[in-house]
Order: structure tokens, then C-alpha cells, then sequence
């Protein structure tokens, strides 16, 4: 997970959007583990927008549309079993989009009001898109 993490952080470095690095960087974990963990996927696609809703969407695609992300209670001694619990606590919104090949993970970060003024309006400053494949060492669970 650390080249997404990586891309995420840089892109709202970018955008002076600092405030939101923890928070996008524990979503984005959360998302690309679960891919992985729960899909057994080799690879995701990792996307972050800008909404015109003053929110940044991160997304991860997969190619798996039929196992769908569901919210689970883990216990207290449990080990794992958060991932999803964790990104509910820190956005506004999160869901997931399912399409014919590929389902969309996304959620929703409230972008603070000191960057709501955020980038130029060309999608090439609102839209960056990164691919990322999984391997041994970046997901010990494997």
C-alpha cells in the first residue's frame, strides 16, 4: 500500500490540501487492503478527484464486482476487521459503484476551509489516477 499512500499524500501536498494528509492516508489503506485481502485481486486502480461538492474523492477500483465491501462489527479483541469502520469514522460519505467488469470503493473527505479554494478548474489539476499492483512485501496477510 505504500505507492498508493505515496500518491494520495503527493497529490494533496499539490493541491495545498496538507490538513487532509492523515486522514486521506488511512482511507486509502483501508480501501487498497481490502481489495486486496478480499478479492484477491494482483492489481487496483487508485484515483482522487475533486468534487465540486468541496470534497475529495478517493477511489479504488477493482475488478471484482460481485464481492461487495460491507460494514462488519469486529470485537474487541479481534485482530482485524476495522478497515471499513475506520474509513466511516473519518469521511463524509462512502460507498461503492458497481460496473459490468469493476467496482468502484470511494469515500468522501470534507476538504477543510482553508483549501476550499483548491486547484485551477482543469481536470488535469481536479482528476490524477495511479495503477498500483499488489506483491508479498507490500501485504504481508499473503
Amino acid at each position: 500500500m505504500p505507492i498508493a499512500r505515496h500518491f494520495v499524500i503527493d497529490v494533496l501536498t499539490a493541491w495545498g490540501m496538507d490538513s487532509m494528509l492523515d486522514d486521506a492516508a488511512l482511507v486509502v489503506t483501508e480501501l487498497v487492503t481490502n481489495a486486496f485481502r478480499h478479492t484477491w485481486t494482483s492489481s487496483v486502480r487508485v484515483v482522487v478527484r475533486r468534487m465540486p461538492s468541496d470534497a475529495v474523492r478517493i477511489i479504488v477500483i477493482d475488478k471484482h464486482p460481485e464481492l461487495w465491501p460491507a460494514l462488519q462489527p469486529a470485537g474487541p479483541l479481534e485482530g482485524g476487521g476495522r478497515g471499513l469502520a475506520l474509513v466511516d469514522a473519518v469521511t463524509r460519505v462512502w460507498g461503492c459503484t458497481r460496473l459490468p467488469r469493476a467496482k468502484y470503493v470511494w469515500a468522501n473527505l470534507e476538504v477543510p476551509k482553508e483549501a476550499k479554494r483548491g486547484p485551477s478548474s482543469s481536470c488535469a489539476a481536479q482528476c490524477s489516477a495511479l495503477t498500483c499492483s499488489a506483491t508479498a512485501a507490500e501485504d504481508p496477510a499473503r
